[in-house]
């Protein structure tokens, strides 16, 4: 009798082992992932500050950093001291990168003068391509005029069958409505348009009620706070309909609750910011201030800076869209966070119905989430009572460790998060 081992030897092929491959290190599979990002921005844009890629990716901004240098070395990104890293140029097409020939391609219309909260939603757009296995391909367009229709048509014959617009001035609503119109591929906004309601990328009855819901939240946050003086602050512009939403709902709650109006609509530039803080230094120590957005709020604490003053000391105040200078701001800047990946994924799954003749609309998310910080004055309160008073708002209380090279004062934070 044969022994066993030789028994099944004569019955199965000997066995091969297979090669295993190298894992590769984390600062190579980082650099991957920035790579693909890189190649979904349009050429000329900023790429998200080391310490935000390094909670994207979940590592250290050292990390980061080594995997950048392999890309600012090949020439695909460039730093710019003091600004941040850009997209220097594209690799080879996508297609010869191995990416199937099957994923959808989307094109992405990236409008030049972008503010801080668009990035934002760029950013997400390319992380929800990466993940959706998604083509995307980015212009940037100066105007929705002829220059966007060009470049809509230079994408659709690249095999583009819809375009995303992450975001557009309300000064641009009738050009973009035009644009559409004409637009050779389909096109889904970040705005609810009248007559272009199917191309919003959230359900037009739902566009804004988040903000309505956050500002109310706050007043109820700041309230039991024990702050009498409440005010908001933006910009002073007519056809904005989300400040026009987070106004009504400021509106009606100050006015029900018997409470004083404290509303500033400011110009650009800093001088009438600084009018607006010589008005408001009369309720400094009681007065706690709704923000826009987190551009207005860090415009705002610069101004005071002037004057002598800051936050928490002598007045809170909370900012809108958690955008990258809201967490490197000195103190950092509380806010009031958008869900860009649901914003991303619904601009991106609109696109693709929009495409197939449908409509793929986000229903909106009931609950605001305050990002504590340092402004908003309420750390030392945030218990469990505390927080079972306000079912309205999610806390999210986020500390900064040490500072690192890269930290920035409010103003120079402001201007680099805006790309101007």
């Amino acid at each position: 009798m044969k022994p066993l081992c030789a028994l099944l030897r004569s019955v199965s092929p000997p066995l091969i082992p297979r090669p295993v491959e190298a894992t590769p290190f984390k600062h190579q599979q980082v650099e991957a992932k920035i790579r693909q990002l890189a190649q979904t921005l349009p050429v000329g844009a900023r790429l998200p500050a080391e310490r935000s890629l390094a909670m994207s990716f979940d590592c250290n901004f050292l990390t980061v950093r080594r995997a950048l240098k392999a890309l600012v070395d090949d020439g695909t990104v460039v730093r710019r001291i003091g600004s941040g890293t850009f997209v220097a140029r594209h690799a080879a097409p996508v297609r010869s990168q191995g990416r199937d020939s099957s994923e959808p391609r989307l094109g992405v219309l990236v409008y030049r003068n972008s503010d801080a909260y668009a990035y934002r939603v760029l950013q997400a757009v390319a992380h929800a391509g990466l993940d959706k296995g998604v083509d995307l391909r980015s212009s940037w367009v100066s105007n929705f005029g002829e220059e966007a229709l060009t470049q809509a048509k230079r994408l659709a014959n690249e095999g583009c069958v819809a375009l995303v617009l992450p975001w557009f001035p309300y000064a641009e609503v009738d050009a973009v409505r035009e644009f559409v119109q004409r637009s050779p591929l389909p096109a889904c906004l970040p705005m609810a348009i009248p007559g272009l309601e199917r191309h919003c990328f959230m359900e037009p009855a739902r566009f804004g009620g988040a903000t309505q819901r956050a500002t109310d939240a706050l007043c109820s946050y700041f309230q039991a706070l024990g702050i009498s003086n409440i005010a908001f602050l933006g910009p002073d512009s007519a056809t904005d309909t989300i400040l026009q939403k987070a106004l009504s709902a400021y509106a009606c709650r100050v006015s029900r609750d018997g409470m004083a109006s404290i509303c500033g609509l400011v110009q650009p530039g800093a001088q009438s910011m600084d009018l607006l803080a010589d008005r408001w230094k009369n309720h400094i120590g009681d007065l706690a201030i709704i923000s826009y957005d987190d551009e207005h709020a860090l415009r705002f604490m610069t101004a005071m800076h002037k004057r002598g003053l800051s936050a928490p000391r002598d007045f809170r105040i909370v900012g809108f869209n958690n955008t990258e200078a809201s967490a490197f701001s000195d103190p950092p800047l509380s806010t009031i966070a958008q869900n860009f990946d649901d914003i991303s994924e619904w601009l991106i799954n609109n696109a693709l119905a929009l495409a197939r003749g449908q409509v793929s609309q986000s229903p909106g998310c009931p609950t605001s989430r305050l990002i504590v910080r340092g402004t908003c004055g309420g750390l030392s309160v945030l218990d469990d009572a505390f927080r079972a008073r306000l079912p309205s708002l999610e806390f999210h209380v986020e500390s900064r460790g040490s500072p690192e090279p890269e930290a920035l004062d409010s103003a120079s934070l402001l201007q680099q998060s805006a790309g101007r």
